[in-house]
């Protein structure tokens, strides 16, 4: 293995003193999301692993605790502005990570008699998108037809992008086998295109390795995913995380969390009162020990804490509707907050 490729790279960029990148797009967008995000050691370590071996890196962990966010935050350590996002639905089709085709609207058109290049139909998807920039612009020409032969001339040089597919565990269940070929070789072809086979993209190893998507897929383990679909990918698991780190994520995430909701920034971000940091946490753990039906994660504690800086209070029972997402779980919340204020 040659070492001086990629392995250690978010490790090295860490170590250098790498800060967020303040600018990130989702789909084309700018998002905030995973400003402030706090990288494990074990997580970069994994992240690492699947940049040198250029597999997916697969997330598992009880939902609420930042499995999605870490693909966000990957990618503005690495500085890669560009992050697609694909979340999974139980009507998902493996194929529509790649493109869509749009067969109605060409049918349409023939009968208007107005019918375009079939390359007009075709709108490149998550992975598509991502596995295109990867390229330079002529060795994709094929694919590029239509509405996309302007876009790819308009088209930046090849660069790296961040694929986050959410929630793979709720697709159907041929879904995790329909992607084996496209993740061994990092390529896909358009079937609705001419040709006997029609074109496909270069398969991975003609994309320069620094070049090569980071494809972040994320599971909440409501089902086994087929055994040749684990051995394509690497392995991370989010555990729920003890109070020291709790209270840093609070402390860290707060402004992005805070901007979200629209709040603005004028001079230092809005902060939790002395300790109010350390009780909130301590009332998410008894609340979680209780055995609640629905525990919160760390989604919730961010609302909470969002909450007790707009409400300006100190008083816990407050963010019950944050935390609380069950009727039958109020008694437990109660006794919890009662428990920390003795």
């Amino acid at each position: 293995m040659n070492t001086t490729m990629t392995f250690g790279e978010l490790s090295r960029a860490l170590k250098n003193g790498a800060k967020s990148a303040a600018i990130l797009n989702e789909n084309g967008r700018p998002t905030a999301r995973a400003a402030g995000y706090l990288l494990e050691p074990e997580a970069i370590a994994a992240v690492d692993v699947a940049l040198e071996l250029s597999r997916p890196l697969l997330i598992s962990g009880e939902p609420g605790v930042g499995k999605t966010e870490l693909g966000y935050a990957v990618a503005r350590m690495l500085q890669i502005p560009d992050l697609y996002l694909h979340t999974v639905k139980s009507t998902s089709d493996a194929g529509e990570l790649f493109y869509t085709y749009d067969a109605l609207q060409r049918l349409r058109d023939s009968q208007l008699g107005k019918e375009g290049d079939v390359g007009d139909y075709v709108e490149f998807q998550a992975m598509g998108r991502a596995i295109l920039s990867a390229h330079q612009r002529s060795a994709i020409a094929p694919l590029l037809r239509g509405k996309h032969v302007e876009a790819g001339n308009n088209a930046p040089a090849p660069r790296r992008s961040v694929v986050v597919i959410d929630e793979i565990d709720k697709a159907p269940k041929d879904f995790p086998n329909d992607l084996l070929h496209e993740i061994e070789t990092m390529s896909f072809r358009v079937k609705e295109y001419p040709g006997n086979p029609p074109p496909e993209t270069p398969s991975f190893d003609k994309i320069e390795r620094t070049l090569r998507p980071l494809v972040v897929i994320t599971s909440n383990e409501e089902r086994q995913l087929p055994d040749a679909f684990l051995r394509r990918c690497v392995f991370h698991e989010i555990p729920f995380p003890d109070a020291k780190r709790l209270e840093a994520i609070v402390t860290a995430g707060l402004a992005n969390r805070l901007q979200r909701m629209g709040v603005k920034m004028d001079g230092d971000p809005p902060k939790l009162g002395d300790g109010t940091a350390a009780r909130l946490v301590n009332l998410m753990l008894k609340f979680r020990d209780a055995q609640p039906d629905k525990k919160p994660g760390i989604a919730e504690m961010m609302d909470a804490a969002a909450l007790l800086v707009g409400a300006g209070a100190s008083d816990l029972s407050v963010i019950r509707p944050a935390i609380v997402k069950l009727k039958r779980d109020g008694t437990l919340f109660q006794d919890a907050v009662r428990a920390v204020a003795s």
